[in-house]
């Protein structure tokens, strides 16, 4: 149940009254399930429930949080009390001790359960023997900032993350997957589509070869590479970036855009963890930065595009990016593939980092595809891309495909200790001049 904004409002009002002063109180409640897959048998199953209430005060630069770990009205009022006193204000009247209410949750068994009949039945089709974790993450959070009208917003959030046997043309093989996105009807069918789409027979694949090569980033994985090198930096107002912004970094029909509204995929939300309702942001336009992520204290007296983001109710909110969107061209794959001639086609980027002080990128892929005379060729194995951001802006080919897929893999990014929820959506991508090197 939702605390009572109108005397949480007026507990936290005293910590909001000077210009430029911010204050709320936050209050999260989660549980998560967790069904453990093992050759088509739920070999395990948890749930766990938490709650936590926090208040914040941030003026400038400094910024103080009290937490306490539960969510209704006494924790609430624990909190700002607790907060009042460590910014030398008068507390909070003691609140009388009150027998804690018994909080009713919702019942997630069915969903559980519908899941549990799906994932089996497509788990024995597409990857009998397996072991998988799926979870179900749901999440209600409360904003109620000193000042302004107190918002409420809840997400449901679907993950599968693990390792199966595939069959390949050489002797079966294990293949890692990871699948994240909202918890909906489409969820389940897009699921079964993925995992059929990764279960697909193979050459088995020769070693990498290292050395300086063109890519095209294609399947959706190009959202990685610019979540690293775009949304990170500008997110952490890093200097590498803020250099460059009178100069067209790279080719004019790139356009890359963080989008908190779009709900279908795994970043989405309604509010952002001030309470803001979010908007998209172009990160790079024409090939110029054209604007960054933002919250209330970096929106000065201006309005937050609502990028202020927490893990958990114990932590500050940070400004954070979401939905990383690349826009589409007119190129098909054959068109690309013909482009690039010599180098390799990497469907799936498994994981990635950026040095903000540097701009040094890596993406670490499971496998690649060799492109050779615009054909495609041999499956070479893991590998990892390395480049620095500037350079990767300008190695990007003008001509974009036209396809704009879902980067279903990418599900998650911490930052500070922090870890969110995060997505993106890219079309091919064709990079002139990156490194690459056997991860075997």
């Amino acid at each position: 149940m939702d605390l009572d904004p109108s005397a949480v409002s007026r507990w936290i009002a005293p910590l909001g009254l000077r210009p430029g002063e911010i204050a709320e109180v936050f209050v999260e409640r989660r549980r998560e399930t967790h069904l453990f897959f093992r050759d088509g048998e739920v070999t395990e199953a948890r749930v766990g429930l938490s709650a936590g209430v926090s208040a914040r005060r941030r003026l400038g630069r400094e910024e103080r949080l009290a937490f306490v770990s539960r969510a209704d009205e006494g924790g609430a009022h624990e909190a700002v009390r607790a907060l009042s006193e460590m910014v030398g204000l008068s507390p909070l009247p003691a609140k009388p001790a009150r027998g804690r209410a018994a909080e009713e949750e919702e019942d997630s068994s069915a969903p559980v359960e519908r899941w549990r009949r799906r994932l089996a039945a497509a788990l024995a089709r597409h990857a009998p023997r397996h072991r998988f974790r799926w979870t179900l993450r749901e999440v209600t959070r409360q904003v109620i900032p000193a000042g302004a009208p107190a918002s409420s917003f809840s997400r449901r959030l679907v993950s599968l993350e693990g390792e199966f046997i595939a069959a390949s043309r050489r002797g079966d093989e294990p293949r890692g997957f990871s699948f994240h996105a909202p918890d909906s009807e489409a969820t389940a069918d897009e699921l079964k589509t993925a995992l059929a789409l990764a279960a697909v027979p193979r050459e088995r694949p020769t070693p990498c070869a290292g050395g300086e090569t063109d890519v095209v980033l294609a399947g959706g994985s190009a959202a990685v590479l610019f979540h690293e090198i775009l949304s990170h930096p500008l997110e952490s107002e890093a200097p590498l970036l803020s250099r460059w912004k009178e100069t067209r970094l790279s080719v004019s029909d790139l356009e890359v855009k963080d989008d908190p509204t779009r709900l279908d995929l795994f970043g989405g939300y309604e509010r952002d963890d001030e309470g803001t309702r979010p908007r998209a942001v172009k990160l790079l336009d024409a090939g110029r930065l054209a604007g960054s992520p933002g919250d209330r204290f970096r929106a000065g007296g201006g309005a937050s595009n609502g990028h202020a983001r927490r893990a958990e109710a114990s932590d500050p909110p940070l400004v954070r990016g979401s939905n990383l969107l690349v826009a589409a061209g007119q190129a098909t794959g054959e068109e690309m593939a013909r482009r690039l001639s010599d180098g390799l086609w990497i469907e799936e980027i498994a994981g990635g980092s950026v040095e903000l002080s540097s701009g040094q990128f890596r993406l670490r892929f499971p496998r690649a595809r060799r492109v050779r005379r615009g054909k495609m060729a041999e499956e070479t194995g893991a590998g990892i891309v390395l480049g620095e951001t500037i350079p990767a802006l300008r190695g990007v080919e003008s001509g974009m495909g036209r396809d704009v897929r879902v980067c279903r893999s990418l599900g998650w990014c911490a930052r500070a200790g922090q870890v969110v929820p995060v997505q993106g959506a890219a079309p091919d991508v064709l990079i002139r001049k990156l490194l690459v090197r056997s991860s075997t």
